[in-house]
């Protein structure tokens, strides 16, 4: 260790801290489990959803927004200065310095990249030095004293890049001719992982240069019995090959000087892991089977016409539970992309959405490109995107885009690749896409997810204040998920209490706020990325009362053509602010009632009361929510 690298996290054997080469005390498992999964994010937002998933699977307490703080607090304090344990909605993220920082993963995996990038090059012998600096960063298995939700998500994924590098080890092993060395190090990690076909490979190119031809064609018996045994497979077709070669004594299972002109027969090196980068499906799912089932079939039974790649869009307003359904959908159809699903948060709803250029970087690092290797332009980074990405069969989640323009460099451009997008806007100028606009729940769904989160038998002993919440929610799931949150880290207080507080004048939105789960910032940082126009507009309609109203009625209190309040709110809707409703004469506009609460509190504060100039219509029937924007 370098004289300026104070501090050591481990996560490749027992997650541990040494400062000074003193162990810190991380205490339990959860703390534990924060530190590892924000420093295997590597800067990457962890959702308080994501970290509960991890710390507590299935079963959350519900108290475990407070915990989960108190956790990230923990981790800071031990930590210390200069690394940044950062509070970033919907989560945390770690920032770790250039220097005095030693994380055993990072540096896994920038040695794997050396040597990787050596054996490329032909060079095996700095291949082999670097991939054995990369192994020797494994202290045993990965993640050990952590959760064990952590340790299904993560492990696996762990343990097949430390098996990549090992076999990419022994090609260069193979390569300097260490073959007869290699061969009790082959039959000890085949018993280890029998199915795994590359290792059977290598075997039998040992054996072979070792002068062991027979012994070679029985390892390939033995691998075809068992594949055959365990899976009822025949061997796949590069050890077929290798067999055949085998049979025949082919002069492509001689060593070769360099890389670039081995054979495909012999040992391969395995190709980077594809990405497994899902976050967890959302545990307290409910309702929206219609739509995750449309675009479960839409992903699963792609058949584009013309070699177009299948991108879907899931579109709505603030907290109507977008991210839910795509997570929800991409774990459903994660085995018909083997190669490699891919999650990126575009943060398009913030006040700093990823650069395409940024995101593009993420992509291929995602991708298995070595940093070195990523172009620095837009343009040569989208060229080389394309060309990672042909031929593959790989799931993009792009959750929270901004627009199109960012939308557009990362899109697959062949087919077998597919996209799902999340937005809070329509999307409207993207061609050729699925879309999937979101409603607020319906009543049923509604109750059923407060009913989850607050406790049922509560919820069945007080059914008015229970249907008194979920009214004053409006079937937003946000909301839902807040007030049932509150209710169930209250338990000694009746529903009947939140539902009072809910329905107080100018006390809704307050309400709707726990620990990182806030309506209103989430409300308002969608506000922030309006222009003023559209802000001066959406403040005016809430004076407009509940129900549809034309155009014309909004111009006259805006004091603008209607042709040009039309626009303003056609835009409002585009972006998912505004409901469009036909009236039979033309569109009406109305606001979902949270954001009508939302938009008049920011109108008695910077309007000071509006008087309208006319008095409002009469009431409208109220529309069903089959076009409902949201």
């Amino acid at each position: 260790m370098a004289a300026t690298e104070i501090l050591h996290l481990n996560l490749l054997g027992p997650v541990e801290a040494h400062r000074d080469g003193a162990p810190l005390n991380l205490g339990g498992a959860k703390p534990r489990t924060v530190l590892a999964a924000l420093l295997i994010a590597r800067g990457r937002v962890v959702a308080d959803t994501e970290l509960t998933a991890l710390l507590w699977g299935d079963r959350p307490p519900a108290t475990c927004s407070a915990q989960i703080h108190t956790y990230a607090s923990r981790v800071r304090r031990l930590l210390g200065a200069g690394i940044d344990v950062e509070r970033r909605r919907p989560g945390y993220l770690v920032r770790l310095p250039e220097h005095g920082v030693h994380v055993d993963l990072l540096a896994f995996r920038e040695r794997a990249a050396h040597g990787a990038a050596a054996l490329d090059a032909g060079d095996p012998r700095t291949a082999a030095d670097a991939l054995r600096h990369a192994l020797a960063c494994w202290r045993g298995e990965a993640l050990g004293g952590v959760c064990e939700p952590l340790v299904d998500v993560e492990r696996a994924r762990l343990e097949e890049e430390r098996l990549v590098v090992l076999e990419q080890r022994m090609d260069a092993d193979l390569e300097l001719g260490r073959h007869t060395e290699l061969i009790p190090e082959l039959i000890a990690t085949i018993a280890a992982h029998p199915l795994r076909e590359g290792l059977r490979a290598r075997l039998m190119t040992a054996l072979y240069r070792a002068g062991r031809q027979a012994d070679a064609l029985a390892a390939y018996r033995a691998a075809r019995a068992t594949l055959a045994e365990e899976l009822g497979l025949d061997p796949c077709a590069e050890l077929q090959r290798l067999h055949q070669a085998l049979l025949t004594g082919h002069p492509s299972l001689h060593p070769r000087p360099a890389r670039a002109t081995a054979s495909a027969t012999a040992a391969p090196t395995v190709a980077p892991p594809p990405p497994a980068e899902l976050p967890p499906a959302p545990t307290d799912f409910v309702g929206r089977e219609q739509e995750v089932m449309r675009l479960s079939t839409a992903l699963s039974d792609h058949r584009p016409r013309g070699g177009e790649p299948a991108v879907h869009t899931v579109t709505g307003m603030v907290g109507v539970g977008k991210s839910a359904v795509a997570l929800r959908t991409a774990h459903r159809v994660r085995h018909r992309y083997p190669d490699g699903q891919v999650h990126l948060d575009l943060r398009g709803s913030g006040p700093e959405p990823l650069d395409p250029a940024v995101a593009l970087a993420e992509l291929l690092r995602l991708l298995g490109t070595p940093p070195g290797r990523i172009p620095a332009g837009l343009d040569d980074r989208v060229r080389t995107y394309r060309t990672r990405i042909a031929d593959r069969r790989l799931l993009l989640v792009l959750d929270d885009a901004a627009d199109e323009r960012q939308l557009r460099p990362l899109l697959p451009v062949t087919e077998g690749c597919a996209a799902l997008i999340t937005s809070r806007n329509a999307l409207y100028a993207l061609d050729g896409v699925g879309r999937t606009p979101l409603n607020p729940l319906p009543t049923a769904d509604a109750h059923e997810l407060f009913g989850m989160l607050a406790g049922r038998s509560r919820t069945a002993a007080e059914p008015r204040a229970t249907a008194d919440v979920v009214e004053m929610c409006a079937g937003l799931p946000l909301a839902l998920r807040i007030a049932g949150l509150r209710a169930g880290a209250r338990p000694l207080w009746p529903l009947a209490k939140l539902a009072d507080r809910l329905t107080a004048p100018h006390r809704t939105l307050a309400e709707l706020d726990l620990a990182d789960l806030s309506l209103r910032e989430s409300l308002m940082a969608g506000y922030r990325l309006l222009a003023p126009p559209s802000r001066r507009a959406l403040r005016f309609q809430s004076a407009l009362g509940p129900h549809p109203v034309p155009p014309g009625t909004t111009a006259r209190a805006l004091g603008v053509p209607p042709e040009r309040a039309e626009d303003l709110l056609a835009g409002l809707a585009e972006a998912h602010w505004t409901e469009p409703v036909d009236l039979g004469g033309g569109p009406g506009y109305r606001l979902h009632p949270l954001v009508r609460r939302f938009a008049r509190d920011l109108l008695a504060r910077e309007e000071g009361g509006v008087p309208l100039p006319l008095p409002l219509p009469r009431r409208l029937p109220a529309p069903t929510h089959a076009g409902h924007a949201n």
